[in-house]
């Protein structure tokens, strides 16, 4: 955590993740004066005013100071359930179509917070964050990778979310490891060093979704009979994961050689490794840069 600015701020803005809150105090051009983070996440809270009370917590002395401070977030902040509903702009939407689609919410000291949309595809998919990171990125063509909990991936053209895809593979990776007979088996963390391990899992995905279900159930065998150690086991299991979201999303996407990669300092090493055994090239931006850019772009948009 930073001190607090010394100057008034221009912005406030509050990335607000479901497990993770982060705020960020601007000047008037856009410079980070500081930026903090907590555990207030949005499935933390359960009313709007614990919604209000973890804004004030993590920002309370910012808008003492700032009173003319326009306040924004992203994220969980705005899903069903958060302190209030932004709803979703279609596919193809601009910033400027981001920063009229936000929705205000008062706070205790009445004032307004404006609330980023989330992105909405036929398919049907959605994202809801990640629209900001996207915009942060300020690149107007490629393919963007945000591994997660739901991880997307994203083509952009003319700086547009063109379409995109979500895969379920963090939140698998839990329910496998926490709540499985698998999990039980591979009771240790998976080793990227590991490498001959984590191929024999890229190998499995890239075998075929057909047999994935036999596959999984070989694995926790391979502990049980004696064959292979947890240790392996839990590195096949994570390489299977990521290959599986990669064999999927390479067929979106048949001609791809290089992508940009918008992930965690634990997540990037593991997603440059197994690009790299399909043949892509990663460049990775920093996340929180990206949401810090996302946030303040937004806002100087909206009027």
């Amino acid at each position: 955590m930073t001190a607090a600015p010394v100057a008034a701020a221009a912005v406030i803005a509050l990335d607000w993740g479901s497990t993770h809150l982060r705020a960020y105090a601007f000047d008037a051009t856009g410079a980070v004066l500081a930026d903090r983070h907590n555990a207030d996440g949005a499935l933390t809270l359960t009313s709007p005013d614990a919604f209000d009370a973890a804004l004030h917590r993590i920002a309370g002395d910012w808008l003492q100071a700032s009173p003319a401070a326009r306040l924004i977030a992203c994220g969980m902040v705005g899903a069903r359930g958060g302190w209030l509903e932004a709803g979703y702009v279609p596919c193809g939407a601009s910033v400027d179509e981001l920063a009229a689609g936000v929705v205000q919410v008062t706070t205790s000291e009445r004032r307004a917070l404006a609330i980023i949309p989330g992105i909405r595809s036929d398919e049907p998919d959605v994202m809801r964050g990640e629209e900001t990171q996207l915009v942060g990125t300020a690149l107007a063509d490629g393919v963007i990778v945000l591994p997660g909990t739901h991880s997307k991936w994203v083509q952009l053209t003319g700086g547009r979310v063109q379409s995109f895809a979500t895969f379920l593979t963090g939140e698998m990776n839990a329910l496998l490891r926490e709540h499985s007979s698998i999990g039980k088996a591979a009771n240790a963390a998976p080793d990227i060093a590991a490498s001959a391990a984590l191929d024999l899992g890229i190998n499995y995905a890239r075998a075929g979704a057909a047999s994935w279900l036999h596959d999984l159930f070989v694995l926790r065998a391979s502990v049980v009979s004696g064959q292979k150690s947890a240790s392996d086991i839990s590195t096949v299991l994570a390489g299977w994961l990521l290959g599986c979201e990669f064999a999927s999303a390479t067929t979106m996407y048949p001609e791809l050689q290089d992508v940009t990669l918008i992930a965690s300092p634990t997540l990037q090493p593991w997603y440059e490794r197994v690009a790299l055994s399909f043949g892509i090239k990663c460049h990775a931006l920093d996340a929180a840069a990206v949401t810090a850019n996302g946030l303040w772009r937004i806002a100087s948009r909206m009027g």
